[in-house]
């Protein structure tokens, strides 16, 4: 205790010396060093709390962005992908099933060769002339194979008689000898039952070229203004741009370098049909008399209607690599303004080679394959109906 008061007493002396403010009014001062700080941190926090509210509306109306241009972009991949996968159906699975069934034996029966040396499948004689495609790993005698989990579908037309089929784009020459003159010859095929091949082979490609013209029809519609991003995009993003201009809506991401509009896939710029106009076989026709029979053929050639006998459907190699590569999406937006009266439309542009002038957001979108390091193509040949969309930065 005495301690203690000699303490104070040499404290008030020290300060009363040092000091010209009298030692009594130092617990008014020392009030006022917490009083005058707070004046200046409180406004402070104010500004940081200004500062987080404003990042925020940025970074959510930035976020809403990319989530719908994300969603439009993938939309409307889904119909190119959907037409890749569609095509390599039509041009390769559905007529090796169709004639596999129709004509392999069994169920068929064989034909006799005319020297007594053996026999020929119907399937066989058909397919060594090019008549359509097969896969290369069929089971002779055997039903069509199962190709889900196989990677790349090696289906192609025997290119013996049809050179440059099997290429991309194909040559295929307008006319097709569908029993040759030699089969005709050395094989017992009568004129009745080679008439029916040829009907059920124009019936099944009529179909098949029906089915193709449809789906590119659909196509060509649905990317004819590209409806799908627009209405997504408009739905998701909600901008005041889209609500006053709905048909333009989401422009940006479909009209800008590498974007949807450049890398339209259209006839006959990147992709075609391919047809034939005639058709020629050669039968054994029945007679009175010795020999029971003469080698006859279609004289004429069978013309195809307009615009001729389907035989597939081609992608360019350039349109397939760009698709597989990525289209590049810039969709601009618009910064809302803020209390500090930053204009990010102006500080934030998006990059030069976008075309865009105020912020932006980005996706590259992509129809990709099994084959996508050999150029991302499997519509013809190797037809591969394994496309899918994929979504990137």
């Amino acid at each position: 205790m005495v301690f203690r008061g000699w303490f104070k007493k040499y404290r008030r002396q020290v300060i009363s010396t040092l000091s010209p403010i009298p030692y009594s009014l130092f617990p008014r001062f020392r009030r006022g060093q917490i009083l005058i700080p707070s004046l200046l941190v409180i406004p402070s926090l104010l500004l940081f709390v200004y500062l987080i509210f404003e990042t925020t509306k940025i970074s959510r109306e930035k976020i809403r962005q990319q989530f719908a241009v994300d969603s439009a972009a993938f939309i409307q991949m889904g119909d190119y992908t959907n037409l890749l996968n569609r095509t390599a159906y039509v041009n390769g699975a559905f007529p090796y099933r169709i004639f596999k069934e129709a004509y392999e034996c069994p169920p068929s029966d064989y034909l006799q060769k005319t020297d007594g040396s053996g026999q020929v499948c119907p399937y066989d004689m058909l397919y060594s002339v090019g008549a359509f495609p097969k896969y290369t790993g069929d089971m002779k005698g055997q039903p069509a194979m199962a190709l889900d989990s196989i990677k790349k579908w090696d289906i192609r037309f025997d290119d013996s008689l049809r050179s440059g089929i099997n290429s991309n784009p194909p040559s295929i020459a307008s006319e097709l000898t569908l029993i040759t003159e030699e089969q005709g010859t050395k094989i017992y095929i009568f004129w009745d039952p080679a008439a029916g091949v040829y009907k059920f082979y124009a019936q099944v490609y009529t179909l098949l070229g029906s089915v193709e013209e449809s789906q590119m029809t659909v196509f060509e519609r649905l990317t004819d203004n590209f409806n799908f991003f627009r209405k997504s995009y408009y739905l998701n993003a909600n901008t005041q741009e889209c609500t006053n201009q709905p048909q333009g809506c989401g422009e940006d991401g479909l009209s800008g370098p590498g974007g949807y509009k450049v890398n339209k896939i259209t006839r006959p710029k990147s992709m075609a049909m391919y047809y034939i106009d005639k058709i020629l076989f050669y039968a054994k026709v029945p007679q009175s008399g010795l020999p029971p029979y003469f080698i006859g053929k279609t004289n004429p050639p069978m013309t195809m209607p307009a615009p001729g006998l389907f035989q597939l459907a081609a992608v360019s190699d350039s349109a397939l690599k760009t698709v597989g590569d990525g289209y590049q999406v810039y969709q601009g937006w618009d910064a809302p303004q803020n209390y500090f009266k930053v204009d990010f439309n102006v500080l934030a542009p998006c990059p030069s080679d976008s075309g865009i002038r105020r912020p932006c957001v980005h996706a590259r979108i992509a129809s990709q394959c099994p084959d996508l390091a050999n150029g991302n193509n499997c519509v013809w040949p190797n037809p591969t109906p394994k496309y899918q969309t994929r979504l990137y930065p």
